[in-house]
């Protein structure tokens, strides 16, 4: 269960501004006046407090053993922001956070290190930026910030370029989900199209659940969980940079992008499996095991289309250079190190060791990486038509070219997709919000199908009064093939 209240500044963001524009216009209860914005030094000052908790209704465990039954988030939250306008239509933007959840201190269980780290507290800056106008037709915006580059709601085909917090899967949506990056965003405007170019420095992945989680996936052949350590590369070593250009084409909205970017998912890197290197053992490879991420490269087009009260949506993006292990036989001459615990990506059982005949030992494991191109197209339509409702259903396809079984036995999939649909309707007045949400995730290349896994999420956001919200909801995940939903 999750449940949340909030009060904030000036105005309170809704968690799916995204829809507003959708829904028809109702009779709206008379505006309260809002107070005059606090100020100081010429800087606006905003920012709010929330306090949320999640309980867990069915008892289970982690893959380290952890219990994670009953409650588990109890969190105070505040948020702060500063922005001050100057003159020829400049601004900077400021914002960060800091919250603590005291459900760690209450409930006597026995959490990893890495969960603490990541769940009991944080700190962060978020938005921190200056843009405005170079002349008539030029933009230019410095500093961490969010850019959208694609047109879907719920599942991102073209929206890659800033990571996500996939700390509590399913619990929010993207458009919340997006972590701000430092980048320096040009954009020029001719003729209705606006082109733009963007460098960012700073290389930043996605927060995902870490090691003693019970979402953590990354488990040996005997199932338990592996911790291995991932390589970020340091900022301006090898920036990201894309190319952009957007307008509307006979009454169709148009994207097309260029991307040269760090790929969001790590591949494992084979050279720690070398078990014929000399001192091979299980503790020189959890030394030397590492994740690591290829720069691919990133080349899409989006369309978007309004008919009556339909809104029609397509995306296609195409990686090329995307890194990926193989998993194959190997011979080992010299002595055989506990293979048992050495994982694979999808944490498939190791086969049984084979001898050979003429001495040593045949074994599968990790022993390549190679470079691939990866498809990825999505198909989606809103409905507005109905008085105070949304209906949005998105599909997505992801295909890997030049499968072999190698990359089958280190876990990955040659086909997969991933379906949504969401129904958001408002009552008393817009006051009420409410939120059916699911997402599918299918292995066997069907659309609309579960075997690998799915989330159910149902919401609801309510206006107690000005700057006053009172939330709640419950999030439901099904099993399936697919990691972490066959763990």
């Amino acid at each position: 269960m999750l449940g949340s209240a909030h009060a904030a500044g000036n105005d309170v963001e809704d968690v799916l501004g995204g829809f507003d524009d959708a829904i028809s216009d109702v009779a709206k209860p008379e505006a309260t006046p809002e107070s005059e914005p606090l100020t100081l030094f010429g800087w606006t000052l905003d920012g709010s407090l929330s306090a949320s908790a999640s309980y867990n209704l069915k008892d289970h465990d982690s893959s380290t053993g952890t219990d994670y039954g009953g409650l588990s988030k109890l969190r105070l939250r505040g948020n702060f922001g500063l922005e001050k306008k100057f003159e020829n239509e400049w601004r900077a933007v400021f914002s960060a956070y800091a919250w603590h959840d005291a459900a760690y201190a209450l409930r006597d269980a026995d959490y990893s290190n890495e969960v603490l780290d990541a769940y009991r507290s944080d700190t962060d800056i978020q938005d921190a930026f200056i843009e405005g106008k170079l002349g008539d037709n030029w933009d230019l915006k410095v500093g961490r910030q969010v850019v959208v580059w694609g047109f879907a709601d719920n599942l991102r085909v073209l929206d890659v370029l800033n990571p996500l917090d996939n700390l509590e899967p399913g619990l929010v949506d993207i458009e919340d989900l997006r972590l701000p990056t430092g980048m320096l965003k040009l954009d020029h405007y001719s003729g209705g199209w606006r082109v733009g170019a963007i460098l960012v420095p700073e290389i930043r992945f996605s927060k995902n659940p870490p090691f003693g989680s019970d979402f953590y996936a990354l488990t040996d052949a005997n199932g338990n969980a592996v911790k291995i350590r991932e390589e970020i590369p340091n900022d301006f070593e090898a920036p990201s940079y894309a190319l952009s250009a957007s307008g509307v084409l006979k009454g169709v909205d148009v994207k097309l992008n260029l991307a040269r970017l760090w790929n969001d998912e790590p591949y494992l890197d084979p050279t720690a499996f070398d078990v014929n290197a000399p001192g091979a053992s299980n503790e020189r490879f959890f030394q030397d095991a590492v994740l690591r991420h290829s720069r691919v490269n990133l080349a899409g087009f989006g369309l978007q289309k309004t008919w009556g009260s339909w809104l029609f949506k397509q995306e296609l993006a195409v990686l090329d250079k995307l890194l990926l292990t193989e998993t194959g036989e190997e011979t080992v001459n010299g002595p055989l190190p506990n293979l048992g615990a050495l994982p694979v990506l999808g944490g498939l059982p190791l086969p049984t060791p084979t001898p050979l005949p003429g001495g040593g030992t045949t074994v599968v494991i990790p022993n390549a990486v190679s470079a691939h191109t990866q498809t990825s197209w999505l198909l989606g339509v809103e409905y507005f038509g109905l008085a105070n409702t949304n209906i949005a259903v998105e599909i997505a396809s992801r295909y890997i070219g030049d499968f072999n079984d190698q990359l089958e036995a280190s876990g990955y999939l040659e086909r997969r997709t991933e379906s949504s649909f969401r129904v958001t309707r408002d009552f008393l007045n817009e006051r009420l919000r409410s939120n059916l949400i699911v997402i599918l995730f299918d292995q066997d290349h069907r659309f609309l199908g579960k075997d690998g896994g799915a989330i159910y999420r149902v919401n609801a956001e309510y206006e107690l009064a000005t700057s006053l919200m009172l939330s709640g909801g419950a999030v439901f995940y099904d099993g399936g093939n697919q990691r972490p939903f066959a763990l």
